[in-house]
């Protein structure tokens, strides 16, 4: 008995050891694969200023900690955000999963450490939770890390960290979601159940389009894996276990979601399928190289100027030479489903219409072909569908589009409209890759001799000795061509200060409540600005995030019309004391604001102000048109709105 007891004990000790050693490896992999990020934890953050993010999301880890521990309020609604009407917060996303355990975080070491904390710790549980499911699938502890490496350092994930996008870095409940279906389908054990809706919540959580897309990728996985279905599928306990899961999700998501639907209709959709059709996803992305690569990036960006925060989806030679080693012969039902799911969600990254490279592929047809197709599209877009789009602005005189399974989804499922970057759906094909190349390592394996470690063991023989030592080569091959593809060191995007502007700290001088406005508007709406209310604490009359007030944006054209008589009248009305205005983030129009400005009796110049530059380390964002306002160190001019 005692033995018994003493022999748990040691194997509960080296079961902790090895996931302790697993936690050192992934941080440590982390550190060094996101440098500067480790470096300059509590200073700057990666990424440019703008465009992007991070900002956003930067003063959200503040704002969760500032309403709920200073104020005392709700950080659900922001009264001091969009003056004055004030700001539903979750009409952006709100990221629970994140804001709210960074909290402790916040409040200990502040939102700039805690934010890029909670970045690290999502590359690291991203590659612990692909290694359990690749372990649970393989048996093979290599195996499992050879995926965590893949899933969590793939590029899609190098890209979004990058772009500030918070929400979208919270993968690491995917892996987990699918070990629990897994042992759901197999087991149809409640308690797998639970879990399967615990991890999935997490993601819905994170992100709202993980919310869509965590779903699809599950139902789709459980009609794969779960063949024939009468065996699975038809039995009491599935139906049972699915009911766990639904119930549990509904009471753990239901009082986030009941909100968003609430203020849903706030947000201005988009009225062409151009619009819809931009974040499309090409079969290109999938193949292309990693462009954030030091050594090669440079030069394929050149060639093919891809969108680096939301289509950078390569999914590595290593990896897809070990799926395919996977998927050679007679696959099991497992790597069938993965393969069928990578597959699907390709498709769908593909978005709405196909595209190659940069632009949606059309293809020369007779003109009667061409008017019969652009009137069947007009009637299934418009007629028929559930959100109506135009779908003329896709059209091309003498040629046809290519429409994609995407674009039903779009127009007839609930809520699919309030998503426009399709590109975000290959993370399922990431994800899949990642889980079959693991099986393809394991198979490798299998075939020579690997299978029970790593260490050659001489007792064995002098052959089988060679074969392991020729395991360890391989092995350690794959694991340093897999970092060389997915390196993106020195962050390829840079990073950004994190300091207050001079002109925030002259309005923090200022005694009394007050409300500014920036411009040019563009400007104002930027997760920079936004976060420029930790330093200053006054109203605004703008903000940034997914929608935008219906009020504020049916009054922007005025705005935009900056300095006239009429957007200084509605400054008034809207109670505005200083206007910040910008004048290189006005580039070459700046000549005719300023006349303006000069011309205008409504308003009184006070100072001008130098912004420091806090942008450093960018390798390919100046590659890039529309990247310009990234590396703009603005002079800011204050004027006074004057009453009466």
């Amino acid at each position: 008995m005692r033995a018994a007891l003493t022999d748990r004990r040691k194997d509960g000790a080296n079961l902790a050891a090895r996931y302790l050693a697993l936690l050192g490896l992934f941080a440590v992999l982390s550190a060094i694969l996101t440098y500067p990020l480790a470096k300059d934890l509590g200073s700057r953050i990666l990424g440019p200023p703008a465009p992007g993010d991070n900002f956003e999301y930067l003063y959200k880890v503040w704002w969760f900690k500032h309403a709920l521990f200073d104020l005392h309020v709700s950080p659900f609604f922001n009264a001091d955000m969009f003056y004055p009407f004030g700001y539903d917060v979750v009409l952006s996303e709100t990221t629970i999963a994140n804001t709210i355990p960074a909290l402790p975080l916040t409040l200990l070491i502040g939102e700039v450490a805690a934010y890029n904390v909670t970045m690290l710790i999502s590359f690291v549980l991203s590659g612990l939770g692909m290694y359990l499911l690749v372990l649970r699938l393989t048996g093979n502890r290599i195996a499992g890390v050879l995926s965590g490496v893949v899933f969590a350092f793939c590029p899609y994930r190098m890209a979004h960290l990058g772009a500030g996008h918070l929400p979208l870095m919270g993968t690491q409940w995917l892996p987990l979601l699918f070990l629990y279906l897994d042992r759901m389908i197999v087991h149809q054990r409640k308690a797998d159940a639970l879990m399967a809706a615990l991890f999935y919540t997490l993601g819905a959580l994170s992100a709202w389009y993980y919310a869509y897309i965590f779903a699809l990728a599950g139902l789709v996985y459980v009609l794969l894996r779960s063949r024939p279905w009468k065996q699975y599928l038809w039995q009491r306990r599935f139906a049972a276990c699915f009911s766990v899961f639904a119930v549990v999700c509904f009471l753990l998501i239901g009082p986030f979601v009941w909100p968003v639907t609430r203020v849903s209709q706030e947000g201005a959709r988009p009225q062409s399928l151009r619009y819809v059709d931009h974040f499309s996803a090409s079969p290109l992305d999938f193949v292309y190289p990693n462009v954030l690569q030091p050594l090669w990036g440079r030069w394929l960006l050149e060639r093919y100027p891809l969108n680096i925060n939301e289509n950078v989806l390569s999914l590595g030679l290593v990896p897809v030479g070990l799926a395919l080693i996977a998927l050679s012969k007679r696959g099991s039902q497992v790597t069938t489903a993965l393969a069928g799911l990578s597959l699907v969600f390709a498709v769908m990254a593909m978005g709405t219409s196909l595209h190659w490279g940069n632009t949606p592929l059309h293809i020369p047809v007779p003109g009667w072909l061409e008017r019969i197709f652009t009137v069947g599209m007009s009637f299934l877009t418009t007629r028929l569908a559930l959100y109506p789009v135009s779908s003329y602005s896709l059209q091309v005189p003498g040629s046809v589009y290519v429409p994609l399974p995407t674009l039903l989804l779009y127009l007839y499922l609930p809520f699919f409209s309030s998503m426009r970057v399709w590109g975000r759906f290959g993370l399922i094909t990431l994800f899949g890759v990642g889980v079959l190349a693991g099986c393809g390592l394991q198979r490798l394996a299998n075939r020579y001799g690997w299978q029970d470690g790593l260490v050659p063991h001489a007792s064995r023989g002098l052959a089988h000795a060679r074969s392991r030592l020729l395991g360890v080569l391989v092995t350690a091959a794959l694991f340093g061509l897999v970092v060389l593809e997915f390196a993106a060191v020195p962050y390829a995007l840079g990073s950004s200060s994190v300091e207050a502007r001079p002109v925030d700290r002259w309005l923090a001088g200022h005694t009394g409540q007050f409300v500014i406005m920036e411009f040019p508007v563009a400007k104002a709406i930027s997760g920079r600005s936004l976060y420029a209310m930790r330093t200053h604490g006054r109203r605004i009359t703008f903000g940034y995030g997914t929608f935008f007030p219906r009020a504020f944006a049916e009054q922007r054209p005025v705005l935009e019309g900056f300095p006239s008589d009429e957007s200084i009248a509605l400054l008034k009305d809207w109670e505005v004391r200083y206007v910040l205005v910008g004048s290189r983030s006005y580039g070459s129009v700046w000549p005719q604001i300023k006349n303006g400005l000069s011309e205008s009796s409504g308003l009184r110049h006070v100072l001008t102000m130098e912004d420091p530059p806090i942008y450093e380390g960018d390798r390919l964002l100046h590659l890039l048109p529309g990247t310009e306002s990234a590396f703009v160190v603005d002079r800011i001019h204050i004027y006074e709105v004057l009453r009466g």
